[in-house]
């Protein structure tokens, strides 16, 4: 029968050190407002801990928690662990087959390469109304994982290290949320990935990892804010990218109702485009494949072409609308451009650098072919 065991520093109340001599499963600990010691760590079985303090810092455990291999669940409520040495806050090793649910926590990592929560076994991580601060989730290629991610944030911006690392097999839900750093996946990623209604600093994507991407910011604005490689398929839906979207490979990628400052497309990438606007330069090279349908092609004056076809590729257009503003469009080597064009006043002429004139077919305005 469960056990409900309050503890804290009154005289009613049962001391700390007393309470760890004797836990059992399925007891619930309410921790008072205060500071709580494990320096030497903590493996918990089918337990739940709750902070009983009116803000998560106000109940403190200085130490690092684990998961048993026999634990079914461990639930985390309304409380602050603070790792300050070199370990996992949170650890589940690869025999585990359980719950690990936090909400309303304060998870503090030691600011190094230690990941803040690593997952190795089979699990299934509910993240509500939590901060992650000082350290990645890290899920690793042993991982058979299901993350539920709302209303929370991890503060992780690293230039070495990724903020949520998820390797393995399993799907990765995010809602409502902020990523501060960048979404990893790799070689051996066999995973979905669901962002909807975040922000992120970054997504690398690698392995197999399908992605649906809802009404989210990618907040970088360097060239690869997005980078999407190897068999990856995304679904992206009404977000918008502040710096560059890269896509190389085999990937199949979806974009619609997004806006893009600027985008790369290369080797034997696949791109369906759909009511969206590229607004400084879009380049497609080698045998990669586009068919845009309403999509808007702007230009500024940091790029020479604010759309440029090379090699073997392929872009199909329908409505589209180009706004060069002072920059051209070039279409190279065994490139082909077939498009029709909306009527637009700004669309008075165009100037199309190209090897071949008849690999340009554009519909509905005013162009000129010139050589290099």
């Amino acid at each position: 029968m469960p056990r409900i065991i309050r503890v804290g520093g009154s005289s009613s109340e049962t001391s700390w050190h007393e309470v760890l001599k004797d836990l059992r499963a399925d007891d619930v600990l309410m921790l008072g407002p205060g500071f709580y010691y494990l320096p030497q760590g903590l493996t918990l079985t089918d337990i739940t801990i709750k902070g009983t303090g009116s803000v998560p810092e106000a109940t403190t455990i200085y130490g690092y928690l684990s998961v048993s291999e026999d634990s079914r669940y461990v639930t985390l409520e309304n409380l602050c662990i603070n790792t300050n040495t070199d370990n996992n806050c949170l650890s589940v090793p690869a025999e585990t087959d359980g719950y690990l649910t936090l909400r309303n926590c304060q998870v503090k990592g030691y600011n190094t390469d230690t990941a803040a929560i690593t997952i190795n076994g089979k699990a299934t991580i509910e993240l509500y109304s939590t901060k992650i601060i000082g350290g990645s989730v890290s899920m690793y290629a042993s991982a058979d994982f299901r993350l539920e991610m709302n209303d929370s944030e991890i503060d992780y911006p690293s230039d070495k290290f990724c903020a949520l690392a998820l390797e393995g097999h399993g799907t990765a839900i995010i809602n409502n949320s902020r990523v501060h750093g960048s979404i990893n996946t790799f070689d051996k990623t066999n995973a979905e990935l669901d962002l909807n209604n975040s922000e992120v600093d970054y997504v690398l994507l690698h392995g197999q990892t399908w992605m649906n991407m809802l009404n989210t910011t990618v907040k970088a604005k360097d060239d690869a804010c997005l980078y999407l490689s190897d068999d990856s398929w995304s679904n992206i839906v009404h977000c918008k990218f502040n710096g560059g979207i890269y896509i190389d490979k085999k990937t199949h990628t979806i974009i619609q109702n997004s806006v893009i400052n600027r985008m790369v497309v290369i080797n034997e990438a696949k791109v369906t485009m759909n009511n969206s606007v590229v607004i400084a330069h879009a380049d497609f090279q080698d045998t990669a494949d586009c068919e845009a349908t309403r999509v808007t092609f702007m230009g500024n004056m940091d790029y020479e072409y604010f759309l440029a076809l090379n090699g073997a590729v392929r872009l199909k257009g329908h409505d589209l609308v180009l706004h060069p503003n002072g920059a051209e469009l070039v279409v190279q080597d065994d490139a082909k451009l077939n498009a029709n064009i909306l009527p637009d006043h700004k669309n008075d002429n165009l100037n199309v650098e190209c090897d071949k004139r008849p690999n340009v077919y554009i519909l509905g305005m005013h162009w000129t072919a010139k050589k290099k």
